[in-house]
């Protein structure tokens, strides 16, 4: 969701479409580092809370285990909740296969300029060579952004697949 507010370009119409191959109206370096906070924040919250509503289904499988199942299921109660635990926690595969190339080549350019300003030589010339190779990797961050944000889609997936499992549970319960 924040990835079309980053990549707003400099001016444009409230509710206007955004095409995915306009320039952004943030310069590209700072459009990074405002990826990696939305990356690292992410990263802080939605796995525990996958952890917890997977720690849930695991309460419940176990709480569950000796008492019948409707007909209709096919399975036991603990399989059908270690079902919604395995697809909730899913996300993690996915996040470490699907996305891992996306996220390390936005990572890098997120922090490429880090080392230079630590040691206070941000401000060096550079060679024509790696001016045409960061303006290279510029031109490639709106593409970059607009793919992680459809895999980081697919990702939320994962974990309101496995709520939907446990709310058919609970309501087949009843």
């Amino acid at each position: 969701m924040d990835i079309p507010n980053l990549a707003l370009p400099a001016r444009r119409p409230p509710g206007a479409t955004i095409p995915s191959n306009e320039v952004p109206g943030t310069p590209i370096a700072h459009l990074t580092h405002q990826w990696l906070d939305v990356y690292e924040r992410g990263k802080g919250i939605f796995p525990p809370i996958a952890i917890v509503a997977s720690l849930a289904n695991g309460y419940l499988a176990w709480t569950l285990r000796d008492i019948p199942v409707p007909a209709t299921t096919g399975q036991s109660w603990t399989s059908f909740y270690v079902t919604a635990i395995v697809v909730t926690l899913g996300m993690v595969p996915w996040t470490l296969t699907a996305m891992k190339n996306t996220n390390n080549r936005l990572r890098a350019h997120a922090t490429r300029d880090d080392a230079a300003v630590a040691e206070g030589t941000e401000g060096m010339v550079m060679s024509a060579a790696e001016k045409v190779r960061r303006a290279k990797e510029d031109d490639e961050v709106p593409g970059l952004l607009w793919k992680w944000a459809e895999l980081n889609f697919c990702r939320s997936l994962f974990p309101l697949a496995g709520a939907a499992i446990g709310f058919c549970g609970v309501a087949w319960m009843r």
